[in-house]
Formats: C-alpha cells, sequence, structure tokens
C-alpha cells in the first residue's frame, strides 16, 4: 500500500465504506465493490505493470483524526480521488469525515 502513517487496515476498509454513502468519486465506488468480492487490501492496491491503481496517503493529526488522500490513477488520463479528514472513535469506527475536495484527470 501507500504512504499510509500508522493507518490500520480496519480503519482504512471502515474510511472507504463510509465515504462510499455519499460520494461521486468513482474510485470509492470501484474499490468497494472489490472489497464487496473479498479482495484483500495489498492485491487492491498494487499497481500494474505501468504504475496506474490506487493510491491512499493519511497524515496524522491527532491520536484519532487524519487527513486522508484516496483516489485511482487508471492510465494517463482516467482517474479520480479525493481528500477527507476523517476522526476514529478509540477504535476503528469513523466518528466524523468531512473533505468534499476531489480530482478528476
Amino acid at each position: 500500500m501507500n504512504k499510509t502513517n500508522d493507518l490500520k487496515k480496519e480503519r482504512i476498509i471502515n474510511f472507504l465504506r463510509y465515504i462510499k454513502k455519499d460520494n461521486d468519486v468513482f474510485a470509492v465506488e470501484i474499490i468497494n465493490t472489490q472489497l464487496d468480492k473479498g479482495m484483500e487490501l495489498d492485491l487492491i492496491f498494487k499497481k500494474d505493470a505501468n504504475g496506474f491503481g490506487y493510491s491512499l496517503s493519511a497524515k496524522k493529526l491527532s491520536e484519532d483524526k487524519y487527513k486522508i488522500e484516496f483516489g485511482c490513477q487508471a492510465g494517463p488520463l482516467a482517474g479520480d480521488g479525493g481528500e477527507w479528514e476523517v476522526s476514529f472513535d478509540g477504535g476503528d469506527k469513523v466518528m466524523v469525515c468531512s473533505g468534499g475536495k476531489t480530482w478528476i484527470s
């Protein structure tokens, strides 16, 4: 995977599931379909031979708060993603998720 700054897999999955609810980022829809099929994150985040695929980076803002950038570059001019600020409870549950910055190529 990419730079996750100690963000656990459970939190990544819960974040991806959470943003699926109200989001126009196509990469979010596609990765959730792959998760629904039981694919593992390590396999999903593996880049193809040309270096295209999903990316995720997380910057830790506090103990349970992160700035998360997620997207997928499917080709030179094909991809989308976004940036969210996410707060988790003491465990892995998303408590607050805000953002809205998105990109399309």
